[in-house]
């Protein structure tokens, strides 16, 4: 059964946006291009660079049943996609360079991705080249255990600051997602069965049952090793 919760975060964008974490943080890096950071990015595999304003935060990929999920909800929003929900999807090697109307520029990469077309029939050649110089109408963050649920929902708001219009935070260790609307308060669903594209992404619903069948099983193997 799918359950709500009103207990969250406030999920209207703020005045000033939070400060995105990472493991490790370089502050005033000097400007990059995005030739440089995908450059950056196929000398060092396994890690994952983004950009908060001047500072270049350096994380882990996931590795683990996160990365299963990732890919399981993405491959169900990619076959809407081409069933009639047009846009173009994304994964999580895509990055997006976005900047706020004070001019803090923040380059961040979402698990899965989903462009509607009627941004695309607005974006210019030079937007849509290198890291989409906009943000998507979609996002999907899948909380691995090296993320803390604060930092991912931190993520959360700075995509809505940028004008995300619907995202997803499935946290596997706790098996719930928190949906994220703008100008709303995020809602925490408990294992929920299913989830809809809602009004942004019109006739998409979700299964979830593998990603919490993942989850299920690796809570099993950490159990069991734990007795060993």
């Amino acid at each position: 059964m799918t359950t709500t919760a009103a207990e969250a975060p406030v999920a209207r964008p703020p005045a000033q946006p939070p400060r995105l974490d990472g493991l490790i943080r370089l502050p005033q890096f000097a400007p990059i291009s995005d030739e440089q950071l995908e450059r950056l990015s196929a000398e060092n595999p396994g890690w994952l660079f983004e950009i908060d304003g001047e500072e270049l935060i350096i994380n882990m990929y996931a590795g683990d049943e996160s990365g299963d999920a990732e890919f399981e909800v993405g491959r169900q929003v990619g076959n809407w996609r081409v069933s009639g929900g047009g846009g173009r999807g994304r994964g999580a090697s895509s990055g997006y360079r976005m900047t706020d109307d004070t001019g803090l520029s923040h380059l961040m990469q979402a698990d899965a991705s989903w462009i509607s077309p009627e941004r695309l029939e607005q974006a210019t050649r030079e937007e849509l080249t290198g890291a989409t110089g906009f943000a998507p109408d979609f996002v999907l963050e899948v909380r691995s255990p090296s993320d803390s649920i604060d930092q991912q929902r931190t993520k959360m708001q700075l995509w809505l600051h940028h004008g995300v219009r619907l995202g997803w935070l499935v946290d596997m260790a706790n098996r719930d997602v928190w949906v994220y609307r703008a100008d709303r308060e995020p809602e925490r669903f408990q294992r929920p069965d299913t989830l809809s594209g809602e009004d942004v992404m019109v006739g998409l619903e979700v299964d979830f049952s593998d990603v919490w069948r993942l989850a299920d099983e690796a809570a099993a193997r950490n159990a069991e090793s734990e007795k060993d």
